[in-house]
């Protein structure tokens, strides 16, 4: 396939989990004339069928959340279970809810179009059905309790069984959502559980504030919860603005989501320290910056003397470009991420953070003049604004870019940062030269569109045991997620079934012959 000619310069191996099937309890009981039924030990409500419940492996019907599901810990979502879904439904839709002292419902999750053969949602689901943004927005997907106030808070989690799929525009919110969801309701099931912040929360924390307050001045689409050690900043590591234009050696790898999510979450020590002795980072990603994209190093895979990817040309205008588990990552200052705030404020605000929990800042000191860089790992130790103290990295349009290595005691991250990425599709060759290269979306087919041109042929596969010749010309990857039914199968197959997200590839010339066949690769 044309994206298996892969860059040998990024991402590691790994391994996505099956969808938990979790505690489902099917003994819900008649409730009156409404139609209505209460579940059992585990199940909420229901209405409009008597079994149809909504369970979960970690929570009770009038329990607690876990905090684990919240901004005092990795701020995943929980994992859920039904059964019971009735006769009729086309698909399916969660939504959750909770009313605060306003008495304004707060949405913290919306999912639509999951398939109506879907029995389960894992913990920090991904990939499953499309998002709608809650009322923390402009995050998509959930939205981690995190209240300001004392006391208990209710949760409220609907699943919906509906007559078909939801037609909506991109991200809808709450409001727009339901009233979507309620002429196509067949039945609903509900589960309430509670969520009690301590009285010093680890959400709200100083330390996890300085990494929170960084993420939400990124305007990308990263969350942060923190637990006593970790700051936890999960995405799925792509950003707001646009990606692979300018490149002029490609892979031709493509940016598809990624599951930084839940435990898998990058993890960002909240009391940073200096270490004995510097940590290389020759390879592989060294921090995360504030819209959820990872930062790596300059090199290529398997270290430096292996090339600079920049000086290559297989960075994008951005500094970034997408590696051999088809995620999009930085190797340079992140310009275009930059470029959303005046060029001064990220003297003092971080860009991001690294492995080893100091801030990586711009190009200046906070008094505005070019930054030290020392020659340990390209940072310094001056007093620092809006990040922890002993220590900063600054970015610089020299090589290494960011750092050379990192100062401080590394998250566990950096050594099982294989785990983060899961490849899925052949191991890549050598970048080749291409021009023009530029992503867009398609309106019309919601597909994404790499288009690239190259004046030699090159040879492409799909599985590693078949091959395409592709003359000199201009050529267009195509692709886009999976969702509903599609999803389902795809995922039913005996080589997809411990994999969670799917994505159709189709490769054609500009003039829209296919040069190879239409495929599916899942992770």
């Amino acid at each position: 396939m044309l994206a298996a000619l892969g860059l040998a310069a990024c991402g590691g191996g790994g391994s996505a989990t099956a969808p938990s099937t979790g505690s489902v309890n099917t003994g819900g009981n008649a409730g009156g004339s409404s139609g209505q039924g209460t579940g059992g030990i585990n199940g909420g409500s229901t209405t409009g069928t008597t079994n149809f419940i909504l369970t979960s492996p970690v929570m009770i019907e009038g329990g607690a959340m876990p905090g684990e599901h919240s901004c005092d810990g990795h701020a995943g979502s929980p994992p859920l279970a039904w059964s019971g879904v009735p006769v009729g439904t086309k698909s399916l839709a969660l939504v959750m809810t909770t009313i605060p002292a306003d008495g304004v419902t707060k949405y913290n999750w919306l999912l639509y179009n999951l398939s109506a053969n879907r029995q389960a949602l894992e913990a920090a689901t991904f990939g499953v059905a499309d998002y709608g943004v809650g009322s923390d927005g402009p995050v998509p997907g959930y939205q981690p309790p995190c209240s300001q106030g004392g006391g208990a808070k209710v949760y409220t989690f609907t699943l919906y069984a509906l007559s078909a799929p939801v037609n909506a525009a991109a991200k809808p919110d709450g409001v727009t959502l339901t009233g979507l969801l309620a002429p196509l309701t067949l039945a609903k099931a509900s589960l309430n559980v509670s969520y009690t912040r301590s009285a010093s929360p680890s959400g709200s924390s100083s330390a996890c504030l300085l990494v929170r307050n960084a993420v939400q001045g990124g305007g990308g689409t990263a969350q942060v919860g923190c637990d006593a050690q970790y700051a936890y900043i999960s995405s799925e590591g792509l950003p707001t603005h646009t990606m692979m234009d300018g490149i002029t050696a490609s892979n031709l790898q493509v940016p598809t989501a990624q599951r930084f999510l839940g435990t898998n979450a990058w993890r960002i020590p909240l009391t940073p320290r200096l270490a004995d002795a510097p940590t290389s980072v020759t390879d592989g990603p060294v921090g995360v910056a504030v819209n959820g994209v990872p930062i790596f190093n300059p090199c290529k895979q398997g270290g430096c003397q292996n090339g600079d990817t920049k000086v290559l040309g297989e960075l994008d205008l951005c500094n970034g470009h997408a590696g051999r588990a088809d995620d999009y990552h930085y190797h340079a200052a992140p310009t275009c991420l930059m470029s959303t705030k005046a060029a001064n404020y990220w003297d003092t605000h971080p860009i991001g953070w690294a492995l080893d929990g100091f801030g990586i800042y711009g190009y200046n000191d906070a008094d505005g003049k070019p930054a030290v860089r020392d020659g340990v790992c390209g940072g310094n130790a001056l007093p620092v604004s809006n990040g922890p103290q002993g220590y900063k990295y600054h970015v610089t349009d020299a090589s290494p870019y960011v750092m050379s290595c990192l100062r401080g005691v590394p998250s566990p991250d950096l050594a099982g940062q294989s785990a983060k990425f899961s490849p899925m599709r052949q191991p890549p060759v050598q970048p080749f030269a291409v021009s023009a290269m530029s992503l867009r979306s398609d309106a019309a087919t919601g597909q994404q569109v790499l288009r690239f041109s190259s004046t030699r042929t090159f040879t492409t596969n799909e599985t590693g045991q078949d091959s395409y010749a592709n003359p000199p010309g201009s050529y267009q990857i195509r692709w886009k997620a999976l969702k509903g039914d599609e999803l389902e199968a795809a995922l039913g197959l005996a080589n997809n079934r411990s994999k969670t997200a799917c994505w159709a590839f189709e490769f054609k010339s500009e003039a829209g012959a296919t040069t190879q066949p239409p495929i599916t690769y899942c992770r």
